[in-house]
């Protein structure tokens, strides 16, 4: 009896531990689940904007870029010499011949006087020594036997004293020459046509330290594009990459080109800019330091381009070419097997998983074609694992930046959808830039406001649920 009433506990006591268990996993899942879909919001942005549709072309990551000489030619000075007068400034148009500026001479003509005169005296004594060689060579021949070896010696000592004479009047010789020079070409002349480009009177540095040319002169004529990237994207670009030179002033203005050169062993160096970017992140002041590197563009045809005009560089993913009909980036969409979705906002601004017809795939651009399911006043979010239908949606319209609780802090690698210039000089290009301000991080609004969300580049693919 007393072993079928302890079955009958050890049984109540499984099923209330069961019940306890129902009531807490309803509580802290469930229950806990509803909370939080409710506290969430989706960020989404405009299929306009995505497709390329408004005043931008998609999303192109943009690099800054300025119109440069293909050949920069840098004028040493003498360490050793005085500079009498410097004929040209930063900005002067010279040709082959200008006169650029001038030594002073004055103590260059006082030595080559002085050395005029030691060479004569060193020619002097080398006349001397071959007239004391050929008198003692007759006593020799007339001296008796014993005293022949005491000639000898002599004889030998002026050969070598005049042997000796003869080298130091070669090199007298050569450094008359090139006092003679020096005065000749006291007044240094340009080697080429261009515009000079700076002029450091007193020692001046680049970013690395190192000491700068007297003057740079940069040649016209024929011209190259200088990119800035910084060390996040540099990796994207390779040598041979066809390229498309925008127009700063006018976005339907282009040009092709290719990359002829990546310069990773140097830093950036563009003047007064500094070579490494600083910009502050979602809190705190410590920051984080961008460091830049220069790639370089030779244009299909640069006569259209004018010397230290600043224009976009995008690579050529064939972007310009016209296509047919609404196309998204496939990172925006869910496939599975043969169906395509996409998080939309729905009807009253709620999130929902919509169905799409596709149809043609383009590879190079990694962009499908919509048929059915969309069109361009929708609003899409970035697909992400915490997103749920029925959110309400935030619609990215200038105001908000690209960025939901579900994605955390976009990272350094991430970008700004609204048009924001990046540290490094790229920009997305599906937003215009209309006199919106620069900031520290090199990012730029629309709205001229500050944003300090360190935006570098390229978009982050980790987890971005808007």
């Amino acid at each position: 009896m007393k072993s079928k009433q302890k079955v009958i506990l050890i049984i109540c006591i499984i099923i209330g531990v069961i019940v306890i268990a129902a009531a807490a996993l309803y509580y802290f899942v469930f229950r806990g689940s509803k909370t939080s879909t409710d506290s969430q919001v989706a960020y989404v942005d405009p299929v306009s904007v995505i497709a390329g549709l408004g005043s931008g072309n998609g999303n192109q990551n943009r690099f800054s870029g300025v119109v440069e000489s293909q050949e920069t030619t840098k004028v040493e000075k003498n360490a050793d010499k005085k500079i009498k007068d410097i004929f040209v400034s930063a900005g002067d148009e010279v040709s082959v011949g200008t006169p650029l500026f001038e030594y002073d001479t004055e103590d260059t003509a006082l030595t080559l006087e002085q050395e005029r005169i030691n060479l004569e005296s060193i020619q002097n004594d080398i006349t001397g020594y071959y007239n004391q060689i050929a008198e003692l060579q007759k006593e020799k021949n007339k001296a008796s036997a014993d005293e022949q070896l005491n000639y000898t010696m002599q004889i030998q000592t002026a050969q070598t004293n005049a042997k000796r004479a003869e080298y130091n009047k070669r090199a007298k010789e050569a450094e008359i020459e090139k006092l003679e020079n020096d005065l000749t070409n006291a007044t240094v002349t340009s080697t080429m046509d261009g515009i000079v480009q700076e002029v450091n009177e007193n020692t001046a540095y680049d970013n690395m330290g190192n000491p700068k040319p007297f003057m740079t002169i940069m040649a016209s004529g024929e011209y190259r594009i200088k990119g800035k990237v910084n060390e996040q994207n540099v990796w994207n670009l390779s040598q041979g990459q066809p390229v498309i030179i925008r127009s700063r002033v006018d976005e339907t203005q282009t040009w092709t080109g290719t990359i002829s050169e990546i310069d990773t062993s140097n830093t950036y160096d563009s003047g007064d800019d500094s070579s490494g970017v600083v910009y502050m992140g979602g809190s705190g002041s410590s920051g984080q330091t961008s460091t830049s590197y220069a790639f370089y563009v030779t244009p299909d045809i640069s006569s259209d381009f004018m010397l230290g005009q600043h224009v976009f560089i995008e690579l050529d993913n064939g972007q310009e070419n016209q296509r047919e009909g609404l196309w998204i980036s496939a990172m925006y969409l869910e496939l599975e097997g043969n169906d395509a979705y996409a998080w939309v906002a729905g009807s009253n601004n709620k999130l929902e998983r919509r169905n799409l017809k596709l149809g043609d795939y383009d590879s190079a651009m990694d962009e499908y074609q919509i048929l059915d399911g969309l069109t361009a006043e929708d609003y899409i979010a970035f697909p992400g694992n915490l997103l749920q239908e029925g959110m309400d949606c935030v619609l990215n319209d200038g105001m908000h930046t690209n960025s939901s609780d579900d994605m955390g802090n976009m990272d350094d690698g991430s970008m700004m959808d609204d048009g924001a210039i990046m540290d490094d000089g790229s920009t997305m290009d599906d937003g215009s830039m209309d006199d919106g301000a620069i900031m520290d991080d090199g990012s730029m609004t629309d709205d001229g406001s500050i944003s300090d969300a360190g935006a570098d580049g390229a978009a982050s693919d980790a987890d971005a649920a808007q």
